[in-house]
């Protein structure tokens, strides 16, 4: 009998050990989501987006590595003549980057969404007692080919725009 109760136990013990690893496991991978891929090249839908920058043409090229998000926005008239492009980079570890350039103090921020489905990025400017920029909230659509792009003011009564982009094949 003694074999038996010790068998049992051992059995009991093996059962609850795999339930326990199965819950941790799960709440990992639960814990561990994936982020999006925003990389590749985005036209913006004139139709889609709000008023504000529909007078151009505007292509957005992203390249995100897990370490990094740099994105390239350049402005095109309606002829296809390129009027201006810019260019900025984040960290996506939550570290700002700061840059002291032309008498002023530069920061970019990336932060993720709780859910990890939105990238959102704050850039200012510094000069003075000035500070100046913007936010701007990334989001992919399920199937990856259409990229909404929420961009504010950080003065509270300054703009907002949101631009449709879609994924160039």
């Amino acid at each position: 009998m003694k074999i038996t109760g010790c068998l049992f136990t051992s059995k009991k013990l093996i059962i609850k050990s795999f339930i326990v690893l199965a819950l941790i496991s799960y709440a990992s991978a639960s814990y561990a989501q994936s982020v999006p891929d925003f990389s590749g090249t985005w036209t913006q839908d004139n139709v889609k987006s709000d008023d504000f920058y529909k007078e151009f043409d505007i292509t957005c090229v992203i390249t995100q590595t897990p370490q990094t998000f740099t994105l390239k926005t350049t402005f095109f008239d309606k002829d296809g003549k390129e009027i201006t492009a810019r260019e900025n980079s984040f960290n996506l570890d939550g570290k700002e980057i700061i840059k002291e350039e032309n008498e002023g103090i530069n920061k970019d921020l990336a932060t993720w969404s709780p859910d990890k489905k939105t990238l959102t990025t704050k850039s200012t400017r510094t000069v003075g007692t000035d500070v100046y920029g913007s936010t701007a909230s990334y989001s992919l659509s399920d199937n990856g080919l259409v990229l909404t792009v929420k961009t504010a003011d950080i003065d509270p009564f300054g703009s907002s725009v949101t631009q449709i982009f879609n994924k160039k094949q």
